[in-house]
């Protein structure tokens, strides 16, 4: 008579991994064979897998679902312990998530040009995806945010040379990543490295990001505003 395995309920067999993750077993055993999973418990001949499998299994799909490559997975699930509590994949699904999230939507260059109404240049192309309203899939195929993509648009509809819109963005580009890389100083030291140390916990980290990148965003909207009357009045000044 064969002795019953008793199962606790936060463990799982592949396919109820997979369901629970809403991942194909092929899927969960790719990830697994890639090295991106612990290896599970086995009874007999039958591997169980936990709730940090699963937590994993939830930052892989995110991370991916934000455009990051499989490489760049393995960086951030390498600097994870194995053994990591479940809060621990919470607060890096929080930091890396995007801070303007958006769907993204493909199109061929036919229906872009649809919507901005007349053909579009080489060099107008290149303009949508240097500000990153289009990515490029191939030759005729783009991946793009509607809400970046109409925004983009709406300049090429201005009566400018397209240089200068090229212009215009390499300089938002340079400074927006200044003010980025300065913020992600400031939180490492304020925020990321307390949680390290841990002087903070888990739900204060998730916390403090959600009111920070809101905060941040309107903020830096607020400063520029306020720079660009600045520097209009200096130009008038300086013309008179």
């Amino acid at each position: 008579m064969a002795v019953p395995v008793t199962v606790d309920a936060d463990e799982f067999t592949i396919d109820e991994l997979a369901a629970r993750t809403g991942m194909t077993v092929r899927t969960v055993r790719f990830y697994a064979t890639e090295g991106l999973l612990p290896a599970p418990q086995r009874r007999g001949r039958v591997a169980y897998y936990n709730a940090r499998h699963r937590m994993r299994l939830d930052l892989i799909r995110t991370l991916q679902d934000h455009g990051y490559t499989l490489a760049a997975v393995e960086r951030v699930l390498a600097r994870i312990p194995a053994d990591a509590e479940p809060a621990e994949y919470a607060v890096h699904a929080a930091v890396l998530a995007p801070w303007l999230p958006d769907q993204t939507e493909e199109f061929d260059l036919a229906a872009i040009e649809r919507r901005v109404g007349r053909r579009l240049t080489e060099e107008q192309i290149g303009y949508l995806v240097q500000v990153g309203a289009l990515e490029s899939i191939d030759d005729t195929s783009f991946r793009a945010s509607p809400a970046a993509l109409g925004h983009a648009i709406e300049l090429l509809k201005l009566p400018v040379p397209t240089s200068v819109l090229h212009d215009s963005a390499r300089i938002i580009d340079e400074h927006a990543t200044a003010v980025a890389n300065g913020l992600t100083e400031v939180f490492v030291d304020a925020v990321w490295g307390p949680y390290q140390r841990g002087e903070i916990d888990h739900e204060q980290v998730v916390a403090m990001l959600a009111r920070l990148r809101p905060l941040a965003v309107q903020g830096l909207v607020s400063a520029f505003g306020r720079a660009a009357d600045r520097a209009a009045r200096r130009g008038l000044v300086q013309d008179e």
